[in-house]
């Protein structure tokens, strides 16, 4: 028996041992995630930024108060929160970075402890870059790729960049879990359907196909470095177009084959982009849950809630896809939340929604990104698909989060 996969089989017994334990832990310790609850949520990440640059949140009667309570109160019960390694000016693409000081280690840790003392489960994405990831842009964080730059050779470079995976991760994971907020659930990356660590992980180009085998070491490095830590924490592997069915059985046929570990199909689902609507997305979620037997988590979904930004331009989200113009209102967003909410609570192994963007309204000095060139931003693309207003106040779309048990 390979050693890597002697290691692989231990885990999964610890995994199989351990996860009873969770429960007894203190609270906000444990990563035992309850059998057959549906998680209702989302991504909190940039809320230190915004509060640092003077946002300010009010309940849906106009009461100032914590963003984060007010959504506990509405019935969040978990939160996403990703991590960059060392974001900052010249660590970014194209001209673009992001502060240094949101969603490093030191935020990710803050808003974690913020998060489970409100009660509220974590979800956690590493993107393992110093800046925004997705399917076009996986980038290697700047300090680990002046360590590769050292090495004499490709296989060289190769192997300690699956070292840096799994090191970062087992890492991370150790802080929180010192600090009693261990995920219950961990990303091993950020939108990976064209491989992550770019190029020594990517699906795209000629030579994309070659590098199955490495995205899968990856992969598999940052998924036992999890479970090495916290058996009971379950890993997502996250892709883009939820309802896509052909990209999907693409991406998870070829890891199945190259044995590759994970716990759960993340997805994200904007109907926008997916052009999908909600019955279809359920349809997709029976259909690949059914085909790998594993859970599915809708990892990103966002609606639109006014048709434009402040400034009348569009923002990331041009339309609402299939949904009528209409729609783009805060009562067409309470009724699309309500439908997705109510529909994948009863579609079968549907582990839950974390909703993007819910906190990021506008603020002064607030955007995507900042350039490089002046460290001023770029426009805040996603204030018209949050769920509070321009001015902070909770949108009707929150009332759609209550009685999710």
């Amino acid at each position: 028996m390979r050693t890597s996969e002697a290691r692989r089989r231990l885990l999964r017994a610890l995994a199989a041992a351990c996860g009873g334990l969770a429960a007894g832990l203190p609270a906000g310790a444990a990563t035992r995630v309850d059998a057959g609850r549906f998680h209702a949520g989302g991504d909190v990440s940039v809320l230190g930024w915004l509060e640092r640059s003077g946002a300010r949140y009010h309940d849906r009667r106009g009461r100032r108060g914590d963003a984060l309570a007010i959504l506990r109160d509405a019935g969040f019960d978990i939160v996403r929160l990703r991590l960059y390694e060392q974001p900052g000016p010249g660590r970014g693409h194209d001209g673009w970075h992001w502060p240094a000081d949101c969603m490093n280690l030191p935020d990710l840790l803050a808003l974690a402890r913020r998060s489970a003392a409100l009660g509220m489960r974590i979800q956690l994405t590493f993107h393992y870059s110093d800046f925004w990831t997705n399917g076009k842009v996986q980038t290697v964080p700047a300090a680990w790729q002046a360590q590769l730059d050292a090495l004499p050779s490709e296989d060289a470079r190769f192997e300690h960049l699956r070292e840096r995976v799994a090191g970062r991760t087992r890492e991370v994971m150790l802080a929180l879990q010192a600090q009693g907020t261990t995920p219950q659930f961990v990303s091993i990356g950020n939108e990976i359907e064209g491989g992550m660590l770019f190029p020594y992980g990517a699906l795209h180009g000629p030579n994309g196909e070659d590098n199955w085998p490495r995205l899968g070491k990856l992969l598999q490095a940052g998924h036992d470095a999890v479970k090495s830590v916290a058996p009971s924490s379950r890993t997502i592997l996250h892709l883009d177009d939820g309802g896509n069915m052909d990209k999907y059985t693409w991406y998870f046929d070829h890891l199945r084959a190259l044995g590759v570990d994970w716990d759960v199909i993340g997805a994200s689902y904007y109907p926008f982009w997916t052009k999908k609507s909600v019955p279809q997305l359920a349809d997709f979620i029976r259909a690949v849950t059914a085909r790998y037997d594993k859970d599915l988590f809708v990892m990103e979904a966002g609606f639109n809630w006014h048709p434009t930004l402040p400034d009348g331009h569009r923002g990331q989200l041009a339309d609402n896809g299939p949904y009528p113009a209409a729609m783009s209102s805060p009562a067409g967003q309470q009724r699309f939340m309500r439908e997705l909410l109510s529909t994948l609570r009863r579609t079968p192994r549907t582990l839950g929604v974390l909703y993007w963007d819910p906190v990021m309204i506008e603020t002064p000095g607030v955007g995507w990104a900042l350039r490089d060139a002046d460290g001023k931003p770029g426009p805040n693309v996603v204030s018209n698909t949050t769920l509070f207003d321009f001015k902070g106040r909770a949108l009707p779309v929150l009332d759609s989060w209550r009685g999710k048990q």
